[in-house]
């Protein structure tokens, strides 16, 4: 290599070092950083509850819960122990007639709380009840209930497909441990994806 081929070459490095010194360098803004490390935090803490069986998931296996939850959509579920069902609390529990079987339901009453037909709704402590954010849905002539009280350490489950549901409307309300978790969120199909109220 001649001199001036050597010149050449030193020159071409120089104006290349500096091109490259004088672009803007890229930065990571602090809303991209902060929206990563929450994404990661998440899916650390999903990967915990599975680990150590505080989280599960299941798939919905009717439409009793339309449209809340819909035959097929996939849901995670906090199965932490000695958790207490409340109502609202929209639960998988063990299907008291079908061994083996696990049912999407809504709590509607717990302990001590009193619930009957009335006017073809069904009542809960003398108001109407009705299924998270939806209005009080009127039931079919031939659904009868009579008045109870719930028992110690049971719950009345009800769909929120309410006269197409196998529920405590059925079979009455079911033991307390019979509740496997409360479901959080529907993680599948992804159209459908949200926490669940």
């Amino acid at each position: 290599m001649t001199l001036q081929q050597r010149r050449r070459r030193a020159e071409s490095l120089a104006k290349t070092e500096a091109a490259a010194e004088s672009r803007p360098k890229r930065k990571v803004s602090r809303q991209r950083y902060a929206i990563s490390v929450v994404v990661l935090a998440v899916v650390a803490l999903v990967y915990a509850g599975f680990a150590t069986g505080h989280v599960g998931n299941y798939e919905v296996i009717s439409n009793s819960m339309a449209p809340t939850l819909l035959k097929g959509d996939r849901v995670l579920v906090d199965q932490r122990p000695h958790r207490i069902a409340t109502p609202g609390d929209v639960i998988v529990l063990n299907d008291p007639e079908s061994s083996g079987q696990l049912l999407t339901k809504r709590v509607a009453a717990v302990e001590g709380q009193k619930v009957e037909i009335a006017g073809d709704y069904l009542v809960v402590d003398g108001e109407r009840w009705a299924p998270g954010e939806l209005d009080p849905i009127p039931l079919s002539p031939d659904r009868q209930l009579r008045r109870m009280t719930i028992g110690k350490d049971e719950v009345f489950v009800v769909g929120d497909n309410i006269d197409n549901s196998e529920d405590s409307l059925v079979f009455g309300p079911v033991p307390a441990q019979s509740v496997k978790g409360k479901v959080l969120f529907i993680y599948w199909p992804p159209a459908r994806a949200g926490r669940v109220k």
